[in-house]
């Protein structure tokens, strides 16, 4: 897979990618199966470079990651809009960024309750009481340990 997007006047550092994803607020999960595509929003948090979301202990999407662990994050910024004259001289001004990688359950108890903290810290709006152990053998964690990550812009 190649890590470079088609456009490549508009491709964004690695650097500026992650920054896409530690700041976007939902994220567009992409996997596929015996030719059935499937994508769900979801939230997420980037930490330590992986990304970490939380789901039901059953339902489609693991029922797919468990066939095919490989999938995509895809996220998007809307920086406004480009106008002109001609129908052709309309465009968007945008940031966004993809992150393929491999789906993992995480079991190790450490690792699940410091997600489900960074995951509650980055949307709380107010202080929060850290997870326990109990509260997150509740629910399912999955990471998705980065492989390939493109990024693109249209500034001007």
């Amino acid at each position: 897979m190649s890590s470079r997007p088609l456009r490549s006047d508009r491709a964004v550092t690695r650097e500026e990618a992650l920054n896409y994803l530690a700041r976007a607020e939902v994220g567009f999960l992409a996997l596929a199966n015996d030719n059935e595509p499937y994508a769900v929003p979801l939230h997420f948090v980037l930490l330590n470079g992986t990304l970490y979301f939380h789901c039901a202990k059953a339902g489609r999407k693991l029922d797919m990651l468990r066939q095919n662990p490989r999938c995509c994050v895809a996220v998007s910024f809307c920086d406004g809009f480009k106008e002109g004259p001609a129908a052709c001289d309309y465009g968007t001004y945008y940031r966004s960024a993809i992150a393929t990688g491999t789906a993992r359950v995480v079991d190790n108890l450490g690792e699940k309750i410091a997600a489900l903290n960074a995951l509650t810290a980055k949307h709380a709006t107010k202080e929060f009481m850290p997870v326990s152990a109990r509260e997150a053998a509740r629910v399912m964690v999955m990471a998705i340990d980065i492989v390939d990550l493109t990024g693109k812009a249209r500034r001007e």
